[in-house]
């Protein structure tokens, strides 16, 4: 039996979301928000590790800079008010469950920086104030040859200055499904399913984020005095009414990918990002098997909300397009054409050249990074075609 049915009743899953959220904020700001989800994280560290440097990382590593971000946000209205002038105009959205290309074509497309996009370090601080403060580091860090942050082996390179998905904003302040995976958050056993239907969180709770999200995107467009906003966010389809209300000219190119490659690929990514935060070894095994089983589940109702919201008729496809990974990998050029004449960008005859280059070295690529089993995570080939086979029946994937 599938561990989730297709389609959860709506009405149902806002009740229960709106029950967890209530211990959830302590006030209604997007601060307390944040206080509450570090006694959280602080929490779980303490009875996972006990005192040590994880501990400390939760309590006071992660909030300095989150706190350090928020004030030096009330400077940027003093010193940079003119950012709030911004007017964000047809973002475009590049989304999908992660694993799903959105990383490659992101990186694909901003390489040439025609659009406005975040570097690693912008997501960090997304403060003018603080960039003007760093900056001398910024240019020193540029200068090495080596500032990875994260390693190519695992599938997901970053490095202090690589282009990153705007998620890590939402991330910063505890308000991303991620958080119940890279945080101390995912050793508790709590799902955080508020965390995950973000269109179904309280309503001043969704409105703070909101705000802060768009404030991110203004001064990020102040800075490099580009238009255009390409941002990469997986999880955007989870807050698809939102961000339609705050952007009504808005465009989401979806990426869709068989979930017999996603799922192993994500499973695989998620295990080295652990072990490069916390150390495997360090983790107890009952507590890696729910965090497995949690990203198992989560992607489930990743497509499970995907395909509700098509059934519903919410998805505009003035507005809405899927993009197949697989189209990406056999033909690159057509791809990007269809994504051009969707989102109404124009590519420059640098870029063009760019995507002419890879398209010319798609067929002999090999990735750098080899995905572990199904079977290493606790699951089968088998459970995969039976859970997610309403994505397999939709999309036509091969069984």
């Amino acid at each position: 039996m599938p561990s989730l049915k297709p389609h959860i009743n709506f009405h149902k899953r806002a009740h229960a979301t709106e029950k967890m959220n209530r211990n959830n904020i302590c006030f209604s700001t997007l601060f307390g928000y944040t206080i509450s989800m570090v006694l959280k994280t602080t929490d779980r560290c303490w009875k996972t590790f006990g005192f040590g440097r994880y501990l400390l990382n939760a309590l006071i590593g992660k909030p300095f800079l989150v706190f350090f971000n928020y004030f030096l946000f009330l400077l940027d209205n003093v010193f940079y008010k003119d950012y709030q002038k911004i007017n964000l105009v047809k973002p475009v959205f590049i989304t999908g469950h992660p694993r799903s290309g959105t990383t490659f074509l992101h990186r694909l497309l901003s390489q040439t920086e025609e659009f406005t996009c975040f570097e690693f370090w912008n997501t960090v601080f997304s403060s003018l104030v603080a960039r003007k403060i760093l900056s001398p580091i910024d240019r020193i860090i540029k200068n090495r040859s080596q500032d990875a942050v994260f390693v190519k082996e695992s599938g997901h390179f970053i490095s202090w200055n690589s282009i990153e998905e705007e998620e890590f904003l939402l991330l910063g302040c505890y308000n991303s499904p991620m958080a119940s995976l890279f945080t101390g958050l995912a050793f508790g056993k709590e799902d955080f399913w508020d965390l995950f239907y973000f269109d179904e969180q309280p309503k001043i709770l969704n409105n703070e984020i909101m705000k802060y999200f768009t404030g991110c995107l203004k001064r990020q467009v102040y800075y490099l005095g580009r238009k255009q906003i390409l941002a990469k966010m997986p999880y955007a389809m989870l807050r698809f009414q939102s961000f339609i209300k705050a952007f009504p000219d808005a465009k989401f190119v979806y990426l869709i990918r068989s979930p017999l490659d996603v799922v192993p690929s994500y499973l695989s990514l998620i295990r080295a990002i652990l072990d490069d935060l916390w150390g495997l070894g360090n983790i107890p095994p009952s507590l890696l098997e729910l965090i497995y089983k949690r990203i198992y589940d989560q992607s489930i109702r990743y497509y499970q909300w995907v395909d509700e919201l098509e059934d519903k008729g919410i998805l505009n496809p003035n507005q809405f397009m899927t993009l197949p990974y697989n189209l990406l990998k056999t033909d690159l050029t057509k791809a990007l054409s269809l994504f051009s004449e969707f989102t109404e960008i124009r590519f420059s005859d640098k870029l063009k050249n760019e995507i002419l280059k890879l398209s010319k070295k798609q067929k002999t690529y090999q990735r750098e990074h080899q995905n572990m089993a199904l079977e290493d995570f606790g699951f089968s080939r088998d459970s995969v075609l039976q859970d997610f086979d309403f994505v397999f029946d939709k999309y036509g994937f091969d069984k």
